[in-house]
C-alpha cells in the first residue's frame, strides 16, 4: 500500500513537469515538402496519394508547404493551350484552391511539366505565369521580379530562394541573380537559407542516372551554394526519397506522391511513395526530418534504410543521418 501511495504521489507531481516538458519541445515551426503530383501526360486529375497527401496538410497544420515542383502534366508538344489551362484549373481544385482555404503559406518551384526552361515550351511557361501571376503566394519576398520562375522570400528567420531548375542549365544571369540575394541583408542575418530547385544536383534514381536528369555543371553549383553558406537544398524530379549532405550542404531529394516513383541507384528496394514533415525550435541549425512511406500506412522511413552512400554518374554523395521524431 505504502508503495502505491508513494507511485500516485509522485505522478501526482511528475505528469505536470512532463506535460510542460512535452509542451516546450513542440516545434516553432513545421514545414511539409512536397513534389512530383502529376500523372501522365495531360492528366487534369490525381491520384489517391495526393487526396491523402493533402488530407495530412490539413491535419498537420504546417507553417509552411514547400513543393518542389512538376504540379501538372505538361511537357508535350501536342498539348494545346486549353489542355494546359485545363490542367492548371485541375491544380487549382485539388492543390491550389484547398491550400489558400486552410491559410498555409505555400511556396513552389517549377517543373519540367509545368513550364520547361529547354526553349521547347514556351507557351508552358507562359501560362504558369497567367496562373501563378494570378494566385501569387502570400509570402513576404525579397526578390520577385523574375515571379514564378525564381524569387526569394523570408520566412521567420529564414531566408529562400527559388530557382528556375526546371531544366539542367541554370543561366549565368541567373546565378548572378542568386549571388546577389545570397550576398544581402536579409540572407546573411537569417538563421538558415534554404534553396528549392527542381531538379538535383546529383543524380539519386534509377532511370534518372544520365545527362539532362541533373543540373549541367553540378560541382559548380554546388560550390555557388558553399560558397555563400546555404543551408539546405530541396528538389525534386527524381521521385525518390534520399536525404544527403556533402561538405555541410543538405541536400534533400523528395519522394514523388503522383506517378512513377523510382527506385534509388543500385537499391532492391521497391520505390516508394512518401511526404515529409520537418520541424525546427527557432534558431536551431537543422531540421528534424520524419519521412512517410505512402505506401505502408504511412511508415516513418528510418535514415538507417537508405543506402549510406549513391554513387552516380555525375558524384558520389554520402546519406544524411537526420535527426528525426520518431512517433
Amino acid at each position: 500500500m505504502k508503495a502505491l501511495l508513494f507511485c500516485l504521489f509522485t505522478l501526482h507531481f511528475l505528469l505536470p513537469c512532463l506535460h510542460a516538458q512535452t509542451a516546450s519541445n513542440e516545434p516553432d515551426m513545421r514545414i511539409v515538402l512536397m513534389a512530383d503530383i502529376n500523372e501522365s501526360y495531360g492528366s487534369t486529375h490525381y491520384g489517391e496519394y495526393v487526396d491523402s497527401a493533402m488530407a495530412y496538410v490539413d491535419k498537420w497544420q504546417p507553417d509552411l508547404v514547400l513543393f518542389a515542383g512538376d504540379m501538372i502534366a505538361g511537357q508535350n508538344p501536342e498539348l494545346r493551350d486549353a489542355k494546359i489551362r485545363a490542367m492548371w484549373r485541375g491544380f487549382d481544385e485539388t492543390i491550389g484552391r484547398p491550400m489558400r482555404q486552410m491559410a498555409i503559406p505555400f511556396a513552389f518551384t517549377l517543373g519540367n511539366h509545368d513550364g520547361s526552361k529547354s526553349g521547347t515550351f514556351e507557351h508552358e511557361r507562359r501560362l504558369a505565369k497567367l496562373y501563378w501571376s494570378n494566385r501569387k503566394p502570400d509570402l513576404n519576398y525579397i526578390s520577385s521580379e523574375h515571379f514564378p520562375f525564381y524569387y526569394s522570400f523570408q520566412y521567420e528567420d529564414l531566408f529562400v530562394i527559388s530557382w528556375d531548375a526546371s531544366g539542367h542549365n541554370i543561366r549565368e544571369e541567373e546565378i548572378t541573380w542568386i549571388k546577389e540575394q545570397l550576398s544581402g541583408h536579409e540572407a546573411k542575418q537569417a538563421s538558415l537559407r534554404l534553396m528549392l530547385g527542381h531538379l538535383p544536383l546529383y543524380a539519386v534514381a534509377e532511370g534518372r542516372n544520365r545527362r539532362g536528369e541533373v543540373l549541367r555543371e553540378a560541382d559548380r553549383l554546388f560550390e555557388l551554394m558553399i560558397n555563400h553558406n546555404v543551408d539546405y537544398y530541396f528538389s525534386g524530379h527524381h521521385h525518390a526519397w534520399y536525404p544527403a549532405e556533402k561538405d555541410g550542404l543538405k541536400m534533400i531529394h523528395s519522394g514523388a506522391q503522383g506517378s512513377g516513383p523510382r527506385p534509388l541507384i543500385g537499391s532492391e528496394r521497391l520505390p516508394r511513395r512518401t511526404i515529409t514533415l520537418m520541424e525546427r525550435q527557432n534558431g536551431s541549425p537543422e531540421f528534424s526530418i520524419t519521412t512517410f512511406d505512402m505506401h505502408n500506412n504511412m511508415t516513418i522511413i528510418s535514415p538507417n534504410e537508405l543506402p549510406p552512400y549513391i554513387e552516380g554518374f555525375n558524384g558520389r554523395i554520402e546519406r544524411y543521418s537526420y535527426p528525426s521524431d520518431d512517433r
